[in-house]
């Protein structure tokens, strides 16, 4: 999930009041964000990605400003109209579909505000955008620019100058050349043609989703900008140009309507009017718990910036950068949000079942006490990973594992089928703490399974690195027999494993009655170079549904 440096004092600047950061620390996290500690000039917080209009220090001030009481209620936003217009070519058709625009003017561009913009930019391209892959954005000086601009695409051996260059380059030159070019290639990969925006007298803007032209450079002597957004996706690529020009607004520019012309159709955007919902305060009530009248039901939607018209059901308007907001349940957890999760009282219901803790949550219980006594320290990862992380960087050949289909980001993709990768992910990332650093983690992967109604199952592992400079097989070893021991196995039989993750001759795999219960062995230093470690690491990694099958039948 995404993390944002915010300026405190541009913070404050923006909300209009002087706020202790004290307070500003206690109730950011109320909001549904988490707060990742104080910096040189303010402070960082993590957005989680279904409310990516506060990925911007505006966006954030906003939400601030109405969760607090300090301007509640629906904020009305104008986009004047125009005369600008784009053509959009059915050239692009096969290649990015999609695009649409807005021209904002008045612009008081500073340093807080470039960073600012920059910051988001990059965020939504990196979150809501699926790395340009879904929805690109462009921001370019409007004054160079003679309209009406034309998107269409253009062959590989098109040249122009593009943003950062004294030179014109080819299309695919800035593919195999350009930093941005060889990060972005694979989006177009296998296309003849590639988009191209251009102005009537022919000067190139963009490349999209790749990278801008020089002619139309962002700087602080900019006071008007033309916003492109190019996508595959239609209802995506409108919501992020929502978010952009509200975020201009916020400061006091002005938003300008663009027609967009389609071979078939017209589009004129940004459209910045609300979305109207209906909503039932009985369905509020039912839901949370609580007793709430019809204005305290709207009263809490106002502190989360919606607008509320009164009536049975309430009449909810929708503010247009909310793009968290599809169904009468989000707004239910809005007003939960706004009403406070620690008012909430809990209750055990009523309902007639078997009482008693999992038999096999006991028994992970009882393993992570046990290692907690070898001086270990526990851990708890996602379960979400990726590709590389599975595999790659444990030289581990790829298997198919469980994947989501359309990922908000491309470092939580895949659901882990191992466990071990997951400690070196934390290991790495806590290089600069001492060591030794000796983790362990009890936890769910998924399997694939045919013979199940998903396709997968979940299966329970334990798996522990040890990482220190005297880290080795033997140590690895003789925690897992100190572990099965004490669960009372003895019919253990020890066998050399082909785990391409450990060096060969320090590696095994553990079997009980012919079952593989244990993998075991001395991480290769091919494998530690590429999480960037320099220490040593042992691991093992354990299947905990069959060492509880095996110690619940002795029993």
């Amino acid at each position: 999930m995404p993390v944002i440096d915010v300026n405190l004092r541009d913070f404050l600047n923006m909300l209009g009041e002087e706020v202790p950061l004290e307070e500003v620390e206690e109730r950011l996290p109320m909001m549904g964000v988490s707060w990742e500690g104080r910096t040189e000039d303010g402070f960082s917080i993590e957005v989680f990605p279904n409310r990516p209009d506060m990925l911007s220090i505006e966006g954030l001030a906003r939400a601030y400003a109405s969760f607090t009481g300090l301007r509640t209620g629906l904020r009305p936003y104008e986009a004047k109209a125009s005369n600008y217009a784009a053509v959009i070519d059915r050239r692009v058709e096969a290649v990015r579909p999609y695009f649409v625009s807005a021209v904002i003017k008045h612009i008081e561009f500073d340093d807080a505000l470039i960073r600012s913009i920059i910051q988001m930019q990059e965020k939504l391209h990196i979150t809501h955008c699926r790395k340009r892959r879904k929805v690109s954005i462009g921001l370019h000086d409007l004054k160079p620019i003679e309209f009406p601009v034309t998107y269409t695409a253009r062959p590989p051996d098109f040249s122009f100058r593009p943003l950062g260059e004294r030179r014109k380059m080819t299309l695919d030159e800035i593919l195999r050349e350009l930093p941005k070019g060889r990060e972005y290639a694979w989006i177009l990969e296998g296309q003849k043609e590639y988009p191209i925006l251009m102005d009537a007298k022919g000067m190139v803007l963009s490349m999209p989703p790749i990278i801008n032209s020089e002619h139309t450079r962002i700087d602080e002597a900019t006071e008007s900008i033309f916003v492109d957004v190019t996508a595959t996706d239609w209802k995506a690529m409108n919501e992020v140009l929502n978010i952009l020009v509200t975020t201009f607004a916020d400061r006091g520019a002005e938003i300008h309507k663009v027609e967009n012309r389609y071979p078939d159709r017209v589009v004129e955007t940004p459209d910045l009017s609300p979305r109207t919902m209906e909503l039932e305060t009985a369905y509020v009530n039912r839901l949370l718990g609580v007793d709430l009248t019809d204005g305290q039901v709207a009263s809490y939607l106002e502190r989360m910036g919606h607008g509320v018209e009164p009536g049975s059901p309430l009449k909810v308007l929708v503010p247009c950068y909310r793009t968290d907001v599809m169904h009468p349940m989000d707004l239910v957890e809005d007003v939960a949000i706004a009403y406070g999760y620690d008012r909430f009282v809990p209750e055990i219901p009523d309902i007639a079942s078997p009482a008693g803790e999992d038999p096999l949550e006991v028994f992970c219980r009882r393993l992570r006490n046990f290692l907690v006594g070898f001086g270990f320290q526990e851990t708890m990862t996602f379960m979400m990973t990726n590709k590389r992380s599975l595999f790659e960087r444990m030289l581990l050949p790829e298997e198919p594992v469980a994947e989501t289909e359309n990922p908000k980001t491309e470092e939580y993709n895949v659901l882990r089928n191992r466990l071990l990768p997951s400690l070196m992910e934390v290991l790495s990332i806590n290089k600069h703490h001492p060591y030794p650093q000796n983790l362990f983690e009890v936890d769910d992967v998924v399997l694939l399974d045919e013979r199940e109604e998903t396709g997968a199952r979940t299966a329970k592992r334990l798996a522990i690195a040890l990482c220190h400079a005297r880290a080795n097989f033997s140590e690895a070893k003789a925690v897992m027999n100190s572990i099965l021991d004490n669960l009372g196995l003895d019919r253990l039989e020890v066998e050399p494993t082909d785990l391409p993750c450990f060096i060969e001759g320090r590696r095994l795999v553990a079997k009980v009655d012919g079952r593989p219960i244990c993998w075991a062995g001395e991480l290769r230093p091919e494998a530690l170079e590429r999480w960037g470690l320099e220490m040593p690491v042992a691991g093992l990694e354990m299947d905990v549904d069959a060492l509880f099958e095996l110690t619940h039948s002795e029993e």
